[in-house]
């Protein structure tokens, strides 16, 4: 039976707002009374009613950074205007922690394990939550993937993952194709409501079968991941919202780059993607191996 609950937080209106007067008309980014994300200018980072019609998400993968580098990326962050921050490659040493004290003191919310010695995701948001997918997301490995309901209009899901990376000992092999499997049962198990207004972020480990360049070192359930997303009605950000080439957001030892680090969006929301860049500035200054992702949607 569909979950009446979650299809009820993604299509009603909180009552809070109907109570809420605005007398200037509805920011679009091209008013010069709003910033670029379409916040006003006279408006706290953490309530805006500019900031519930659009929203701004970006995905970087943090390496477990020790506290120097963690602090040089928080800095990077702190000059950043997105609304939901998706962090990969988390970890329950000290550099996460200042990662996450900082943005809490910058106005947002957290929502992640850190009490694992392996590495997880951690979803940063200061736009307000309805509320988790804690119920509606169960993977193997529970740590690496965050959900919530944002308080947007109209309301988006939303999911951080971080999937396994592998060797090609049995062992990891198993160990990422059972997360991926379970991700995709978690993505299978929401109502077509939900899925139609989701956005899963972060690294996932995997490239696409026809990935530019070519790379034929992934098993077939790697290449499968993203075919079963599109079966789903997921769509990369960069196929949407971005004009030119593939892009790649890690770059291997032989020089050949690779697409590990994604947005994906359900069919609602595809036509509200506005723009999708791979940012590459944390990567040539050393903050992390991996390019940013950031993805701006005008909500319909």
């Amino acid at each position: 039976m569909p979950d009446r609950s979650l299809i009820t937080a993604l299509t009603s209106t909180c009552p809070a707002r109907k109570r809420t007067r605005v007398r200037e008309p509805q920011a679009t980014w091209g008013d010069a009374s709003v910033h670029e994300d379409g916040r006003h200018r006279r408006c706290t980072p953490t309530f805006c009613i500019a900031s519930h019609t659009s929203l701004r998400v970006l995905s970087l993968n943090v390496g477990a950074a020790a506290p120097e580098r963690a602090e040089a990326i928080l800095g990077w962050l702190r000059r950043r205007s997105e609304d939901v921050l998706v962090l990969t490659e988390t970890s329950r040493g000290d550099g996460t922690a200042l990662l996450l004290d900082g943005l809490r003191a910058r106005g947002y919310r957290t929502f992640c394990t850190v009490q694992t010695p392996d590495r997880g995701v951690a979803v940063a948001t200061r736009v307000p939550v309805h509320q988790t997918l804690d119920q509606h997301v169960s993977v193997t490995l529970p740590w690496r993937a965050a959900g919530v309901v944002l308080d947007t209009r109209p309301r988006v899901a939303l999911i951080g993952v971080y999937v396994p990376s592998r060797d090609r000992t049995p062992v990891k092999v198993a160990r990422k194709e059972a997360f991926l499997a379970s991700l995709l049962d978690s993505l299978r198990g929401l109502t077509p409501a939900v899925r139609g207004r989701l956005l899963l972020a972060g690294d996932y480990n995997t490239v696409a079968r026809g990935h530019t360049p070519r790379l034929p070192g992934f098993f077939p359930y790697e290449y499968a991941f993203h075919e079963q997303l599109e079966s789903l009605g997921l769509t990369s950000a960069h196929e949407l919202g971005s004009a030119g080439g593939q892009p790649h957001s890690w770059i291997g030892r032989t020089g050949n780059g690779y697409l590990y680090d994604y947005v994906h969006v359900g069919e609602k929301l595809a036509s509200s993607v506005a723009r999708c860049r791979y940012l590459h500035d944390p990567r040539e200054r050393r903050l992390s191996d991996h390019a940013a992702v950031t993805v701006g949607l005008q909500l319909r």
